[in-house]
């Protein structure tokens, strides 16, 4: 969902740099682009480690969910390129697609809500139905057993992390990268079926 559905990774930037300043941590975009894609609990054990504090950290983590409802309320929650011409099109080909994604589900459906998009969705998978975080499969093994389908080799996982993408390859689901705030590497673009620039690629791929 974030930074592939919605563009919410400048927005969840945007909460963390306020409450960043508000507890007088330096805090940057580089730093942020290190957990993309990575669950809450990764985010945790390594910013605690870096900044000495599990406290602070806990401080961080509760102001900056304060702050996104602040950041979207003022700055409003748009979609990604292509989202809705893509949206549309799976769901005119009657081809379901399901929703995998790290947020907790509270957070996802308050982003449907805004974004008014919960009925492109035939299911929903969140980090609170997986024990294990990307880049294991989990999140996305649910998905395909939420999914009915046979082989796995006619699903597509779309992916903006790298998390993401090594995710999809540890559940052996092809995978397309439409990378957001993070360009691909030579190795992570190896590990795709291809690198597309935004969503509106992504239909046309599908539809050749």
């Amino acid at each position: 969902m974030d930074g592939l559905v919605v563009d919410s990774e400048k927005i969840y930037f945007a909460a963390n740099k306020r409450a960043a300043n508000k507890l007088g941590m330096q805090y940057s975009m580089e730093y942020y682009r290190r957990f993309i894609g990575s669950g809450n609990d990764m985010m945790y054990s390594e910013m605690s480690r870096d900044y000495g504090s599990r406290e602070l950290i806990s401080e961080f983590i509760k102001l900056s969910k304060q702050q996104v409802f602040d950041v979207i309320k003022e700055e409003g929650l748009p979609l990604k390129k292509g989202f809705l011409e893509l949206a549309s099109y799976l769901r005119n080909a009657r081809i379901p697609s399901i929703l995998a994604s790290s947020n907790d589900r509270s957070a996802i459906d308050y982003f449907l809500d805004i974004a008014k998009i919960s009925q492109y969705f035939s299911e929903i998978i969140s980090a609170d139905d997986v024990v294990r975080a990307k880049p294991e499969p989990d999140i996305f093994e649910q998905a395909w057993a939420a999914s009915g389908q046979h082989n796995k080799n006619e699903a597509v996982i779309l992916e903006d992390s790298y998390n993401g993408v090594y995710a999809a390859n540890n559940a052996h689901i092809p995978v397309i990268m439409v990378p957001d705030l993070i360009q691909p590497t030579k190795e992570v673009a190896a590990r795709t079926q291809v690198v597309l620039p935004n969503l509106n690629e992504v239909k046309s791929y599908f539809e050749k």
